[in-house]
């Protein structure tokens, strides 16, 4: 059963937002910017009046969304377990949705996917094989959520993964080099990795600016990026 200090817990979580190569570096938990964590994370589509939101949420969302705050030290068990918890699975939010003539919005059915580098097709696991606490904190999520989205949130749905494909590596790794695709009916949304909010940005040797810690060259004098840090 959830206590209420779990259910305050996962509200607080909620409300904060709305083998890597060596030539990058990552960033420390505490320091990792939630709202950029978050726009790495979330692709938007919209049609005319069709408009769908893919939102994959990695375990550590929940780790960086926390770990500058008070609960951080307060509340340390029940973020261990969640956190833990999470880990377990992969993680998609979806809303896939058309406003009507008079602004009503129509949920539109939706059949979500993922395709790994290796082009292979993932389907989310059957409600059987969700064990019954993680449907629990699903349950708790989502009205939590929904209320900071407005209208749009009502028509949010999880869809729950396996986090590993059959040779043993995570399906979608933050921290992994390459991408992996997301698809919501027929399109597709592509997470680049690994996610430039974890990665260090890079300085350009000409002007001392600084870029994505993903590139490689200045977009700009197409010189080789440096690191900031050794």
């Amino acid at each position: 059963m959830y206590s209420l200090k779990y259910a305050l817990l996962l509200f607080c979580f909620c409300s904060i937002s709305f083998s890597l190569a060596q030539e990058e570096k990552i960033i420390p938990a505490k320091k990792v910017d939630i709202t950029s964590f978050i726009k790495d994370t979330q692709i938007m589509s919209k049609d005319n009046e069709a408009f769908k939101m893919v939102w994959w949420i990695p375990k550590e969302y929940w780790k960086f969304s926390i770990e500058d705050s008070s609960l951080a030290d307060s509340e340390s068990e029940y973020i261990d377990e969640m956190i833990a918890s999470f880990g377990e699975f992969t993680l998609v939010c979806v809303i896939n949705t058309e406003m009507g003539m008079f602004g009503n919005l129509k949920k539109k059915s939706s059949t979500v996917r993922i395709k790994d580098q290796k082009g292979t097709i993932y389907e989310p696991l059957d409600d059987s094989l969700i064990p019954d606490d993680f449907k629990g904190t699903l349950t708790l999520m989502k009205p939590m959520i929904a209320q900071m989205l407005g209208q749009f949130g009502e028509q949010l749905e999880f869809h729950v993964f396996s986090k590993k494909a059959k040779d043993g590596t995570l399906i979608c790794n933050p921290l992994s080099k390459g991408k992996f695709t997301i698809l919501l009916n027929e399109e597709e949304f592509n997470f680049m990795l690994p996610l430039a909010s974890m990665v260090e940005k890079k300085v350009c040797p000409e002007d001392q600016k600084l870029y994505n810690g993903t590139w490689n060259f200045c977009p700009i004098h197409g010189k080789k990026l440096k690191l900031q840090t050794k």
